[in-house]
């Protein structure tokens, strides 16, 4: 089984490198994090493939590969 997800880019700002993903987890977009993006060249639109990892109450994308 895998935990991998695959999420349309939303709300994303290029210059902090950071915004949410299309997909929600608890009622909550999940967040698209400047760590997680590293040395992609994302926009809005751009689909990613991605796996969650919960901190506190928040969810995070992590090892985030453009599609």
């Amino acid at each position: 089984m895998s935990d991998i997800k695959t999420a349309k880019v939303k709300m994303y700002n290029a210059s902090l490198k950071a915004g949410f993903l299309d997909y929600e987890i608890e009622d909550e977009d999940v967040i698209l994090a400047e760590e997680a993006v590293g040395s992609l060249n994302l926009k809005n639109g751009d689909m990613v493939r991605f796996t969650v990892v919960k901190k506190g109450s928040r969810h995070y994308a992590t090892n985030v590969e453009l599609t």
